[in-house]
């Protein structure tokens, strides 16, 4: 449940906000507006760094300096995780990359 919704940065956003995204072939949505509704949390901000899990180095943490938040609360430096657990890989983002995040909550962790 908890990869479910998490696998994607939101694509068709970035149409619209002309802000990059990733998505992710194995996450399966009709359209935009189903992977906002299934997203705890939605925010804009800049990528300030990324580092793998030291004992799973298939997990990638990607700390976020937030500039805006579209949906939830979301602090103003927020940590979200990443595995690559799926066929869908991982995204890394380069130091002050500016993207828009969409994350589902697993506790008080942030899973994309």
């Amino acid at each position: 449940m908890r990869h479910a919704f998490g696998a994607a940065i939101l694509a068709a956003f970035t149409a619209i906000f002309a802000l990059p995204a990733l998505a992710c072939s194995c996450v399966q949505f009709s359209n935009a507006r189903e992977q906002l509704r299934a997203a705890d949390v939605m925010f804009i901000g800049r990528a300030v760094r990324t580092e793998r899990d030291w004992f799973d180095r298939n997990t990638i943490y990607t700390t976020f300096s937030v500039e805006e938040s579209l949906k939830g609360e979301v602090p103003r430096r927020v940590r979200v995780t990443q595995s690559d657990g799926t066929s869908c890989g991982v995204q890394t983002f380069e130091r002050g990359a500016r993207v828009m995040v969409l994350a589902g909550r697993d506790g008080r962790r942030l899973i994309v």
